[in-house]
């Protein structure tokens, strides 16, 4: 269904390959899209597709309740983070878990779709922004399909690509520059997205290309070269979480990036095991500090930040010596962890970069 909808069907055919499979009615509500699209068309009556258009409203604001009698399930259309729509399967009946697959491979079709729309209704930057805007929120069902819209659009990913992010300023909005090697369109919010393909992404063109964006007053990250299409969501998403760290409130990349990178690494394999780090290391002196007021968390990272001095993280937060040495002592009692010591130092460091890659995520998904 997803190769479909980027090969352009549209949401009749998603609706009627859904309910083909499901053998019911199913029905798209993707108001940004219009009227609803029930498939076959003389299954529900007038009443029933306003409750479902309704419904489909409360959805989007987060504020629905119980599903309208007649809708059996539903599964929520999401364009990265944001939900516009739901796939609602018709009938009274409940779903078994591998019927509703059907309904999620529905919704990722109907994302993809709209996003299609998005393209088709605009230019060619309308275009390479829906391209940008699909594999980033992941819809990479069909990789050959996506690579053949990039192709189509004149860049080659089957070999796969180099990503770039890059965040304008809030009061300013710069013009994109013109390059030919890179695939780059702004996706919204200031945040411009691009694909260098390989082989011809070498050091020097992507330098050529930071170089000019930065430029323009635009902060900027790049990805690790990934080598295959299936990667490239991967790609876009490192260098989206390589930005938010290299802003503020984090700004802590400098001679740290490789290790930023593999913590990313694990987020992107494994996110359960990246927040499972954060919970063995810093989160019980994050909680200890909320309550009793304190500011460990803030102490052990300016510790770590100055090499483990005590003398300078005393004299970068304007406190007494002995201030910091009580509070670093808190800190190995509340987590079980010296800053002292090297194994120590070391665990706790991860767990600071842990939580705030985990942070970068919460907020570049707030983004989308």
């Amino acid at each position: 269904m997803v190769s479909g909808a980027v090969a352009g069907d549209d949401l009749q055919s998603v609706a009627c390959s859904a309910s083909d499979a499901l053998g019911r009615p199913v029905a798209i509500a993707l108001p940004a899209l219009g009227a609803p699209v029930v498939w076959p068309a003389d299954t529900s009556a007038p009443e029933a597709v306003r409750e479902l258009v309704e419904y489909a409203a409360a959805v989007i604001r987060a504020q629905a309740s119980d599903r309208p009698r007649g809708i059996a399930d539903s599964v929520e259309i999401r364009i990265g983070q944001e939900v516009v729509g739901i796939v609602a399967a018709i009938g009274e009946s409940s779903l078994r878990a591998d019927e509703r697959a059907w309904l999620d491979a529905a919704a990722a079709a109907a994302a993809v779709t709209a996003l299609m729309r998005e393209s088709q209704e605009g230019d060619l930057e309308g275009s390479r922004r829906a391209l940008l805007r699909a594999l980033a929120a992941g819809h990479t069902a069909d990789v050959t399909t996506l690579v053949g819209q990039a192709r189509r659009l004149g860049f080659d990913l089957g070999s796969g690509a180099v990503a770039v992010c890059a965040q304008m300023p809030e009061a300013a909005r710069a013009e994109l520059p013109v390059h030919p090697s890179a695939l780059l369109a702004e996706v919204g919010g200031g945040r411009v997205l691009g694909l260098l393909p390989l082989p011809a992404a070498t050091g020097d063109v992507v330098r050529a290309l930071v170089d000019e964006l930065e430029g323009r007053g635009l902060e900027v990250a790049v990805s690790a070269p990934r080598r295959v299409p299936s990667a490239l969501h991967e790609a876009l998403r490192e260098a989206e979480l390589l930005v938010e760290l290299a802003s503020p409130p984090d700004t802590a990349l400098a001679g740290q990036e490789e290790t930023y990178r593999l913590l990313i690494g694990v987020l992107l394999r494994d996110r359960d095991e990246l927040e499972l780090l954060r919970e063995r290391t810093i989160a019980p002196i994050s909680a200890y500090d909320s309550e009793h007021d304190t500011e460990l968390l803030a102490t052990l990272q300016a510790f770590l930040a100055h090499h483990g001095s005590t003398t300078e993280t005393a004299e970068a937060m304007s406190l007494h010596r002995h201030t910091v040495g009580y509070r670093l002592s808190r800190v190995q009692e509340v987590s079980g962890l010296s800053p002292y010591e090297s194994d120590g130092r070391e665990r706790l460091s991860l767990g600071l970069k842990a939580d705030q890659i985990l942070e970068a995520d919460k907020r570049r998904a707030q983004r989308e």
